[in-house]
């Protein structure tokens, strides 16, 4: 594990440019979350007190592993809160031997804050500590000497320029933090301006009064934008009652008594509006490509449910081309629907006031959509499924006969919509459940009393998706989603209502494949003596068929049993189909799994090094026999990347870093397949 974890940073960090990094760095992350124990050595490496290319791969590692993590505990899987606990357990341990030095420390504080968690205790410096890492005779930086850089990089950016200010202050204690964000603010330039705006959204209340006791300062003094002046109203509905509230009030007042609220944004021209059904973690996708005078870019915000608006941001781009090729590469990874512009602020409405209802302030970048969209068309509404169901006018008209109908008629959502495939159950406390249960009827009454809870989640779910499709057109199903989720809240049986049904079934199915982590080749007496005559290891034939699985387009029998098995003269009457009969079982059974990254790190883990050629092989010639199924165009450009270096280690390259990486990529690849 230790010769791996170092193979895997030293890959990271020698990385020839930012899209490999990031690339090794996403996959490495998602594997990593199903390996708690290697985050002891992550945690080591970037504990190195030089702030070498070799610990900041290590950080940056750490921190995109501490982002996976995040999102399974937002989602309420274990694997979340068992790799935050092993980090904490490794870095506790860590400073207990031996305190951990004042940039050390800085340093973890970053990685957790770009992980949006808060920085725990033995990140933060105390004044003790803080004292002690500035040498005797020595002043702090001046606060110019650190932002200008900054600025000067950055400054077409804001939100990028809020991200790196915020590193410089993760770690900190909550008042000196809160005394630089004002220092930062009463700068006289528009962009420091801005950063207030995105302070008022801080998780911490201390940030929030003082971004805003900031801004009111610079009202006073006339040096507030009156372009941001005018989103000021905006944001203040989004806000908590408190005191960074009431002196944000202190600043509309001031300004609009200068007139400085008079300048009205203007709203953008959205070229192309559309979004996605929520996933199974009640994940769903807004995107807008924008025009605003000469500006143009590509407006993306992720709604989850029991997050509200839970990330936004704005990507520039340089031309309409740029535009239109990021737009379609956007696009391509997700099915999404267009919607006309209204109703993304009515997406974003209901994520604010969602939001608002849990107490959960809305990601920054929201600040950057009001600008788009107008603030007014920001305002927090009712985010429940009963008020969404109500602003559709829903399905009172329709006779009991009529309602019924719609219900039965999300047995077609599956084969309709692709999003359904993540539609299932998967909690810590639903894996109890069914942990407890002894048979698979005990399983499946376990998850069907989960779903008993659960009416209000996916009632809402539902709900979602029928305003995105009833927005898109769609005049087919959306009254059918609006039908289920009304029947939801009126308490209509479960196990009516199709589409619940598919939901346990699809649930159950994730279990098992959870639960099936040994490789899917597994031959012995006579299938194994067949498959040594015909010199194909148990690791080519599993490359082979995972290949096979993962294939943009599937190929049909001939084409890839054909290159596998054909011109082997077999002994022995009915070996042939005695062997065929075992590949395909096997081609089943790595169908079923490669989709779980969890189950196919389990197969890879069980390869040595010349194990993983054999497999490597066995992949690169499938790919080769069926090019079809593997053209250049059904790439996305990970699988360019990838494909190329598993031939590389069939033909003898080193495989630690990419080991790391392929069950990511695997999963992700089967989850593109056509």
């Amino acid at each position: 594990m230790t010769d791996r974890i170092s193979a895997l940073i030293a890959a990271i960090a020698d990385a020839s440019d930012d899209q490999k990094r990031t690339y090794l760095l996403r996959q490495a992350a998602r594997s990593l979350l199903f390996q708690p124990t290697a985050m002891a050595e992550i945690a080591k490496a970037a504990l190195e007190p030089e702030d070498s290319a070799s610990a900041q791969a290590a950080v940056t590692l750490l921190s995109c592993v501490l982002d996976e993590a995040r999102m399974a505990v937002e989602n309420d899987t274990p694997e979340g809160d068992a790799l935050l606990a092993a980090v904490a357990s490794a870095l506790m341990a860590q400073d207990a031997a031996r305190p951990i030095a004042p940039v050390v420390r800085l340093r973890l504080a970053q990685a957790y804050a770009r992980a949006s968690l808060p920085p725990p205790p033995f990140t933060i410096l105390s004044p003790d500590l803080m004292a002690g890492a500035v040498p005797s005779g020595e002043k702090l930086p001046d606060l110019g000497e650190l932002l200008d850089p900054i600025l000067r990089d950055l400054g077409d950016t804001p939100l990028q320029v809020h991200v790196a200010v915020s590193k410089l202050l993760a770690g900190l204690p909550s008042e000196p933090a809160a005394l630089l964000v004002s220092m930062v603010i009463a700068r006289p330039g528009a962009v420091e301006a801005r950063l207030g705006l995105y302070w008022l959204l801080d998780q911490r209340a201390e940030i929030r009064l003082a971004a805003a006791t900031a801004l009111l300062a610079r009202a006073e003094t006339g040096t507030l934008p009156p372009e941001l002046a005018a989103i000021l109203p905006a944001i203040r509905k989004w806000l908590p009652d408190g005191p960074a509230r009431a002196a944000l009030d202190a600043v509309i007042r001031r300004q609009m008594r200068d007139g400085g609220l008079q300048s009205q944004v203007s709203a953008a021209t959205i070229h192309r509006a559309a979004a996605s059904l929520p996933d199974g973690a009640g994940a769903q996708s807004l995107i807008a490509a924008f025009q605003k005078g000469s500006r143009r870019g590509i407006a993306m915000a992720m709604l989850k449910q029991g997050h509200g608006v839970k990330d936004a941001f704005v990507i520039p781009c340089a031309s309409a081309s740029e535009q239109k090729r990021m737009l379609v590469s956007i696009l391509e990874e997700l099915e999404t629907f267009d919607i006309p512009p209204a109703a993304l602020a009515d997406g974003l409405a209901r994520g604010l006031g969602e939001g608002m209802a849990l107490s959960l302030l809305p990601a920054l970048g929201l600040v950057e959509w009001a600008e788009l969209l107008g603030p007014d068309a920001l305002t927090p509404a009712a985010g429940d499924a009963r008020a969404i169901l109500a602003a559709l006018g829903t399905t009172d008209a329709h006779s009991p006969a009529s309602r019924a109908a719609l219900v039965k008629a999300s047995a077609d959502w599956m084969n309709r919509f692709e999003q359904s495939d993540a539609w299932f159950e998967d909690t810590t406390d639903l894996r109890a459940a069914m942990s407890r249960a002894r048979t698979e009827n005990g399983q499946e009454a376990a998850v069907w009393k989960r779903l008993e809870t659960r009416r209000e989640w996916w009632a809402r779910l539902f709900a979602v998706s029928a305003a995105t499709l009833k927005a898109a057109g769609d005049q087919e199903f959306w009254p059918s989603f609006a039908a289920v989720a009304q029947g939801l809240l009126d308490g209509f049986p479960l196990k009516r209502i199709p589409v619940m049904v598919d939901i346990v079934d699809m649930t159950l199915e994730a279990s098992d494949a959870r639960e099936g982590n040994a490789p899917p080749v597994t031959a012995g007496g006579e299938v194994g003596a067949l498959l040594e005559h015909a010199g194909i290891t148990e690791a080519y034939l599993q490359g082979y068929l995972v290949a096979l699985a993962v294939a943009p387009r599937e190929p049909s029998p001939e084409a890839w049993l054909g290159p596998l098995l054909g011109g082997i003269e077999f002994p022995g009457e009915g070996s042939v189909n005695q062997l065929l009969g075992f590949v395909t079982i096997q081609a089943e059974l790595a169908h079923d799994r490669a989709s779980d990254a969890k189950i196919v790190a389990g197969w890879l883990a069980t390869l040595d090094a010349k194990g993983l050629q054999d497999w490597a092989t066995g992949f690169s010639d499938l790919v080769s026999a069926c090019p079809r199924s593997w053209r250049e165009k059904s790439l996305a450009a990970d699988d360019k990347r990838v494909l190329p270096e598993i031939e590389a280690i069939a033909k003898g390259g080193d495989n630690s870093a990419l080991r790391a990486v392929l069950p990511s990529w695997i999963a992700h690849r089967y989850a593109l397949r056509q």
